[in-house]
C-alpha cells in the first residue's frame, strides 16, 4: 500500500509549507507560488490516499490498481525527496548572513527556481496519474461481471473449515482438554469463551474439533464465520436462519428437508432491513430456554459481539459462545477464566506436523508418538516423592514401562525406533536389580525425550533430518506454515539437494501457498496505515531480534510514523502504537517492564517474511546480506545491515541517494562512510553493536538526521559538526568510550532524549560501574529534552534541570553532599519528572534526601545509590510521595531495624524493589509481613551479609513472579513460606551459605517449587 509514502508526505509537506512562506518574503523569483502549489499537491495526495485506504486488500487482486498505486507511490517518493531538498536549502539560506546572501543570491535562484519547476513538474503528474485511473482502472472493472444476487448481499459467503480428526491436532492436546471443560455442564452460567492468537495458529481447527464432538449436547448450535467485511443484520439474519432451520429439521412433520429450509429462510426474509430490534426479539424468542451454543469465527472488530450480546440471554443451562480472533481486545470479551490463547508449537511438536505432512502414508509415527508420550509419563512419574522411599512402587513403574514397551507394534518399524525400545526395556531391568534409583528413572525418561525428537523423520538420512529441523525451526511453530511445507515436501523428492533448496527458498513457496499468505496478509491489511508503516519498520531488524520498545518508540518518531494526539506526547501515543501490534498478535510479547509497559517483543519469522516481502515491493526497506548489495534498488528507502563483516570490495560505488534508514546492527563500518556520503536525506543512523570508533564529521551534512544509535560502541568522542544537526531528537551513546559532550550540543533545540555514559567496570561489581559526562554550558536551552541519562553534578545543574520543564527521566551521577540540597531542591520543582536516578560519588558519601520533595505526581521509579541516613524512610519522597512510587532500587541506604515492615508502610503499591547493600542496624531476620507488598511482581535482595533468616508471612507477595536472592552468605535455612508463593515464576538463590543445599534437599524444596519454570540454585559460596 502507499501508506508508507502518503502519512510522511502529509507531515513533510504542512512543515515545508511553512518554510515555503518564509522564503517568499526573500522575493526569490519563482518562490511566491511554492507554498500553494505545496498545499495543492498535499491535498491530492490526501485524496488519492483516502480512496487507496477505502479500496482495502481489495486492489491484490487487481493489476490494474496495483499498478496505479504503485505510480502514486513514486510520486510520493519524488515529493517527499524534492521537499528534503528545500528544506535543507532553505535552513542554509537563513543561517547565511545578510552580505552572504547577496552574494549567494544568484546560487539560491537557482536552487529554489529549480525546486519550484520540479514541484510544478510533479503536480501535473499527479494529475495525469489521476487520468489514468479514470481511463483505465474504472472503466476495466466495470467490464468485469460481478454477479452477486440479493441472498448473497444479506448472507455473505461464510465458508465452514475442515473437520480435523484428534490425531490431527498436533501439539494442541492441553488446549483441547482445556476447551472440553469449558464446554461442559460443570458451569451452568452463560460463558463467552475466546480462542486467540495470530494468524495460522490453528484456533479455528481446534474449536471446529471440540464443536463437533459437544454440539448434539446443546439445543441449538450455530457457526458463524464472521471475518472482516462483516455486517450485524446479516449476522442476525444468518443466526435467526440457522436456528429455524435446525428447529424446522428437528420437528416431526410431513415436507421434506428442502421445503422446511425454504419455509424458514422465507420467514426470515419477511422482517424489514430497518427493524433490527424486531430481529434481535426474534432471536431471543427462538433462543429461549434453550441451550445453545454459538461460535463466531474470526472475529476482527468488537462491535461484532458489543452489538448483538444482547440476544445471548443466560438462563443458567450451560449455554456457551465462542469467539475465534487474532486481536486480544476481542478476547477479552471472554469470561474470566475463558480466554485461551494458542501459542507456537515447541520444535518436538512442529516436528511430529511436519512429517505427518511430508510423509502422509507412513506409518511409522505411531510407536515413536506412543514412546513419547511414555517418556512424559515416566518423567512426571519419577518425581513422585512415594518412589524415593518405597522399592515397591519404583519396582512396580519399571515393570509397567518394560511391558508397555514390549506391547508396541514394532514389526513394521524401523530399526532405529526397535533400538530405542529395547534400549528402554534393558535400563528398566537394570533399574530392577538396583536400590532405589528415582533418579536413575528421571534420567532415563530425560534420555529418551531426547531420542524421540528425531523419531518421525527415521526414514530420513541424517543430512534430510537436519534440514528437516532448520525447515520446521523457520517456521517459527505456526502450524500452517509448518503444514503447508510438509505437505509441499511430500510432492518432492527425498533427497538433499531437493530439500535444500526448498529450505533455503523457503520465504519465496510460502509466498506462493495461497493459504499461508491470504492468511497473514488479511491481518496486515486489517492495520490502521499509521500502524502499517510501523509494522514493515519491525522487519528492518534481524531474525529472531528482540526489539526494545524505547529503540522502536523513539525511532517511530524520528521516521515521522507517529502523529500527536490531544495532550499525549508523540511517546506516549508512539507506545500505544506498540501496544495495538501486540494486541493484534502481530508483534509477539516476550518481556514487560515492571511498570507493566511493553519491554521487550519479538517478531515472528514467517510475519517478518511477510513484512520484508511488502517492504521490497513498495521500496519502504530492504534487508540483505552484503553480497546482494549490488542488486538492490537503488531507490530504496531503508537499508537493513545487520551482522555484516569486513569486506575487501570496493564499497566507494556504492550509493543509495533516496536512503532514509540505515540500521548497522553487530556489523562492520565498512560501507559507512559511502552511505553518509551519497545519502543526504538520511534520518535514522542505528550502528548499535557495531565496529564503529569514530564518527566522521562529515555526518553534520546530514541535515534531515533526527536518530543516531551508537549504543555499546567503542566511539570515544562526538565530531564538534553534531551541532548542525538541528532536527536530532535522539542521541543514544550509552556504554560508549565517551566522556565530553560537544559544546555545540546545546544548539541542537529539538533533542527529546539524550543518552550518554560509560562503562567502567564490565563485571559492574563496582560502586560507580558507570560514568556519566559533565553538563555541557547552556544546557538548559535544550527546553524540550525528555530523557537525560548520564550526567554528573555540579553545584550549578540544578539551577539549569529547573528551567527544563519537560524532562521525564533523568540519571545523574557523581553527587557530593554539597550538591544535595540545590540539585534535590531543583529536582523537586520540575512538573513531569517520572524516573529517578541518583548516584553518589563514591560509596561513603552521604545523600541527604530530605530536600527531595517532589511535585510531580508522575514520579513512579526511584533509584536511590549512596551512603544515606539511618531516617531515610522518613523523608518526605517516602512518607509523602510513597504511595505513588511503583519502582524502587536502594543500593548501600540505611532502612534500620524492620525494613520491610517499614517499606510497606511507606511504598505499598511497588511492583519491583532491589536492597543491595542495605544496612539493617545489625538485623539477622528479615520478615516479610503478612498481606505485604500485594503488587509487588519483582523482589532483588543483594549482598546483605548479615541477614541469616528471611521470614515471608502468610498472603505475603501475592503477585510475585521473580525471586532474586544472591550473596546473602550467612543464609543457611530455606527462606519460611517461599513455597506458599504460587505465583512465583522465576526464583534464584545464588551465593549462599554452604548449609543451604543441604537444608534445601531436606526439605525436598524442588518438589515443593515445581510450579517454578526458571529455577536456578546451583551456586554456592
Amino acid at each position: 500500500m502507499a501508506e508508507a509514502a502518503l502519512l510522511a508526505l502529509s507531515k513533510i509537506g504542512s512543515y515545508a509549507a511553512i518554510e515555503a512562506a518564509m522564503v517568499a518574503k526573500s522575493k526569490i523569483s519563482n518562490l511566491m507560488e511554492l507554498s500553494a502549489t505545496v498545499q495543492r499537491i498535499r491535498r491530492q495526495f490526501l485524496m488519492m490516499n483516502f480512496f487507496i485506504r477505502k479500496m482495502g486488500a481489495s486492489y491484490l487482486s487487481d493489476e490494474l490498481l496495483k499498478g496505479w498505486i504503485a505510480e502514486v507511490r513514486m510520486l510520493a517518493y519524488r515529493v517527499e525527496d524534492v521537499l528534503d531538498s528545500f528544506f535543507y536549502h532553505s535552513i542554509q539560506f537563513k543561517k547565511d548572513k545578510f552580505l552572504n546572501k547577496i552574494v549567494k543570491g544568484s546560487h539560491y535562484a537557482v536552487v529554489f527556481n529549480a525546486i519550484a519547476d520540479e514541484l510544478v513538474q510533479i503536480e501535473k503528474d499527479i494529475e495525469h496519474v489521476s487520468k489514468l485511473k479514470d481511463m483505465w482502472v474504472y472503466p476495466v472493472s466495470q467490464l468485469i461481471p460481478t454477479q452477486v444476487t440479493i441472498s448473497e448481499h444479506r448472507f455473505p459467503q461464510y465458508s465452514f473449515p475442515r473437520l480435523m480428526k484428534d490425531e490431527d491436532l498436533v501439539g494442541m492436546e492441553n488446549n483441547r482438554q482445556h476447551l472440553k471443560q469449558l464446554f461442559s455442564h460443570g458451569i451452568s452460567a452463560l460463558r463467552v469463551i475466546s480462542v486467540w492468537g495470530m494468524g495460522g495458529m490453528g484456533k479455528t481447527t481446534l474449536v471446529l474439533n471440540v464443536y463437533e464432538q459437544h454440539k448434539e449436547k446443546f439445543d441449538i448450535n450455530v457457526w458463524l464465520t464472521v471475518s472482516q467485511a462483516f455486517s450485524v443484520e446479516a449476522l442476525l439474519r444468518k443466526l435467526l436462519w440457522e436456528i429455524r432451520r435446525r428447529c424446522e429439521l428437528t420437528t416431526p412433520g410431513d415436507g421434506d428437508s428442502v421445503n422446511k429450509e425454504q419455509q424458514a429462510s422465507d420467514e426470515t426474509d419477511k422482517l424489514e432491513v430497518s427493524q433490527l430490534k424486531e430481529l434481535k426479539d426474534e432471536l431471543k424468542k427462538a433462543l429461549m430456554r434453550k441451550r445453545f451454543m454459538v461460535v463466531l469465527d474470526d472475529v476482527w472488530d468488537r462491535q461484532v459481539f458489543d452489538m448483538m450480546h444482547d440476544v445471548f440471554e443466560d438462563f443458567r443451562n450451560g449455554s456457551r459462545v465462542v469467539i475465534t480472533t487474532r486481536r486480544g481486545d476481542v478476547a477479552a470479551l471472554a469470561h474470566e477464566g475463558c480466554q485461551l490463547k494458542l501459542n507456537p508449537l515447541e520444535l518436538n511438536d512442529a516436528l511430529l506436523l511436519f512429517s505427518k505432512k511430508a510423509f502422509p502414508n507412513s506409518n511409522d509415527l505411531e510407536c515413536p508418538l506412543k514412546l513419547k508420550d511414555l517418556a512424559t509419563d515416566i518423567a512426571k512419574k519419577s518425581n513422585d516423592s512415594s518412589l524415593t522411599e518405597c522399592r515397591l512402587e519404583l519396582n512396580g513403574l519399571a515393570t509397567d514401562i518394560a511391558e508397555k514397551c514390549n506391547c508396541l507394534p514394532l514389526a513394521n518399524s524401523p530399526a532405529q525406533v526397535q533400538e530405542l525400545v529395547a534400549y528402554i526395556v534393558k535400563n528398566c531391568q537394570d533399574l530392577l536389580q538396583m536400590e532405589n534409583n528415582p533418579s536413575g528413572l528421571q534420567k532415563l525418561a530425560t534420555d529418551i525425550l531426547k531420542k524421540c525428537e528425531l523419531l518421525p523423520l527415521v526414514k530420513c538420512s541424517a543430512e534430510l533430518q537436519k534440514l528437516a529441523i532448520e525447515i520446521v525451526k523457520k517456521c517459527g511453530g505456526l502450524p500452517l506454515a509448518i503444514a503447508s511445507v510438509g505437505s509441499l515436501l511430500s510432492a518432492r523428492m527425498q533427497i538433499e539437494c531437493v530439500w535444500k533448496q526448498i529450505h533455503d527458498q523457503l520465504p519465496c513457496e510460502l509466498e506462493k501457498d495461497d493459504q499461508v499468505r491470504g492468511v497473514l496478509t488479511l491481518s496486515y491489511y486489517d492495520l490502521p496505515g499509521e500502524l502499517r508503516n510501523c509494522f514493515l519498520y519491525c522487519s528492518m531488524f534481524p531474525e529472531d531480534y528482540l526489539l526494545s520498545r524505547e529503540v522502536l518508540v523513539r525511532q517511530w518518531i524520528a521516521e515521522g510514523f507517529v502523529e500527536k494526539k490531544g495532550d499525549s506526547t508523540l511517546e506516549e501515543v508512539a507506545e500505544g502504537y506498540l501496544m495495538e501490534l501486540v494486541h493484534r498478535n502481530m508483534l509477539q510479547l516476550v518481556y514487560n517492564d515492571e511498570l507493566g509497559r511493553v519491554s521487550t517483543c519479538s517478531m515472528h519469522d514467517i510475519l517478518r517474511e511477510l513484512a520484508l516481502s511488502i517492504s521490497k515491493a513498495e521500496l519502504f526497506g530492504t534487508a540483505n546480506n552484503f553480497s546482494e548489495m549490488a542488486q538492490m534498488n537503488t531507490n530504496v528507502r531503508r537499508l537493513s545491515a545487520c551482522r555484516w563483516t569486513h569486506t575487501e570490495h570496493d564499497l566507494s560505488k556504492i550509493k543509495f541517494p533516496h536512503l532514509r534508514t540505515v540500521i548497522a546492527l553487530q556489523s562492520s563500518m565498512d560501507f559507512v562512510p559511502s552511505i553518509l556520503s551519497e545519502s543526504k536525506h538520511l534520518t535514522v543512523l542505528e550502528l548499535q553493536d557495531s565496529g564503529i570508533n569514530q564518527v566522521p564529521a562529515s555526518i553534520g551534512d546530514l541535515f534531515n538526521l533526527r536518530y543516531i544509535g551508537l549504543r555499546n560502541t567503542a566511539v570515544k568522542s562526538l565530531p564538534d559538526s553534531i551541532e548542525k544537526l538541528v532536527n536530532l531528537q535522539t542521541l543514544d551513546a550509552k556504554s560508549t568510550k565517551i566522556e565530553k559532550l560537544p559544546s555545540g550540543i546545546v544548539k541542537l533545540y529539538k533533542l527529546r532524549h539524550l543518552l550518554i555514559d560509560r562503562l567502567s567496570d564490565g563485571t559492574r561489581t563496582e560502586f560507580r560501574y558507570f560514568e556519566g559526562v559533565v553538563a555541557p554550558k547552556g544546557l538548559s536551552r535544550l527546553e524540550e529534552l525528555q530523557t537525560l541519562e548520564t550526567v554528573e553534578a555540579s553545584k550549578d545543574l540544578g539551577e539549569h534541570l529547573e528551567k527544563m520543564i519537560q524532562l521525564r527521566n533523568l540519571w545523574i551521577g557523581n553527587i557530593k553532599a554539597g550538591h544535595c540540597a540545590q540539585l534535590l531542591a531543583s529536582l523537586s520543582k520540575m512538573p513531569l519528572l517520572y524516573s529517578l536516578l541518583l548516584c553518589a560519588s563514591d560509596e561513603e558519601e552521604k545523600l541527604n534526601i530530605e530536600k527531595l520533595v517532589p511535585t510531580s505526581t508522575m514520579l513512579q521509579k526511584l533509584i536511590i545509590r549512596g551512603c544515606t541516613s539511618e531516617s531515610t524512610l522518613e523523608c518526605p519522597v517516602f512518607q509523602d510521595h510513597g504511595r505513588r512510587l511503583k519502582y524502587l532500587a536502594l543500593s548501600r541506604c540505611h532502612l534500620g531495624h524492620d525494613a520491610f515492615e517499614r517499606l510497606e508502610k511507606c511504598v505499598p503499591n511497588l511492583t519491583y524493589l532491589s536492597l543491595n547493600k542495605v544496612h539493617t542496624n545489625g538485623a539477622h531476620t528479615l520478615v516479610l509481613p503478612a498481606k505485604s507488598f500485594p503488587l509487588l511482581k519483582t523482589l532483588v535482595l543483594r549482598n546483605m551479609s548479615n541477614v541469616n533468616l528471611l521470614k515471608i508471612g502468610a498472603d505475603a507477595l501475592k503477585c510475585i513472579e521473580g525471586l532474586y536472592i544472591v550473596s546473602l552468605s550467612n543464609l543457611k535455612s530455606v527462606p519460611e513460606g517461599i513455597e506458599s508463593l504460587s505465583s512465583l515464576k522465576k526464583l534464584t538463590l545464588l551465593g549462599l551459605h554452604n548449609d543451604f543445599k543441604a537444608e534445601w534437599n531436606k526439605k525436598r524444596m524442588h518438589e515443593k517449587m515445581k510450579h517454578v519454570t526458571k529455577l536456578r540454585v546451583y551456586e554456592w559460596s
